[in-house]
């Protein structure tokens, strides 16, 4: 099994812990590309380049197409990150934002219809289920129907070098239970019904906005290509 790996922090710490954890537990073989915040582009500067005149204009296509190339390259689409504010850690966010030119309502990439994500959070005390939605929000309206998320509140356990065993404990149990989920995935064949309504909105949208074009916008294009819509 492929698996991209996009990581929110390059502590070893908790979360560094807990996604090692998971990738220990999950069976057969399995090959692993990881992504770091080194990695992961510049904040958008909100040039539109991307949705008007194409994703290549983007003033950080290279560094955001790495990833983005590899996203569509695996089976299994992971984001590990511990929690800033009750939110994911900007880094995340940042990727977030240039890739939302392939959400269903602009240029959605069949290729991502047929993923299955994981999300893995851990906080200090604080709710995990804010920070986990920053990236399901966005992985579902590109498309992904299936989405396991596991956080882990560590009060009073900061650091792992200082954890108790029964946390440890608790994590290995968390991941365990998480891989074995996933451990025998197979590309989806059907979108689920959430996708499914959404992208027929989309697909609504499109239609009525082509009848005012003259010409296809590079979104209404790429509905044509891929037979979703007609001229």
């Amino acid at each position: 099994m492929k698996i991209v790996m996009i990581n929110g922090t390059p502590i070893h710490g908790v979360t560094y812990h807990m996604k090692t954890l998971f990738l220990d537990q999950l069976k057969g073989d399995n090959q692993v590309i990881e992504f770091y915040p080194k990695d992961i582009p510049a904040f958008c500067v909100g040039c539109k380049n991307c949705f008007i005149n194409g994703e290549e204009k983007c003033p950080h296509y290279v560094s955001v197409n790495a990833i983005w190339i590899a996203m569509l390259e695996a089976d299994l689409l992971v984001f590990a990150y511990p929690v800033y504010a009750i939110r994911a850690p900007a880094s995340i966010k940042s990727l977030l934002d240039h890739l939302c030119v392939h959400w269903m309502v602009h240029r959605p990439e069949p290729k991502i219809f047929e993923k299955t994500a994981v999300i893995i959070t851990n906080s200090i005390g604080a709710p995990n289920g804010s920070a986990q939605k920053d990236v399901r929000t966005s992985l579902s309206w590109m498309g992904v129907s299936k989405i396991y998320t596991c956080g882990a509140g560590m009060m009073g356990d900061v650091f792992i070098d200082k954890m108790t065993e029964k946390h440890k404990e608790m994590l290995l149990r968390k991941m365990s239970k998480l891989a074995d989920k996933v451990s025998d995935i197979k590309p989806r064949r059907r979108k689920s019904l959430k996708v499914n309504l959404l992208f027929s909105m989309c697909k609504l949208q499109h239609k009525m906005v082509l009848k005012s074009e003259a010409q296809p916008s590079l979104d209404n294009q790429h509905y044509i290509d891929n037979g979703w819509i007609k001229r």
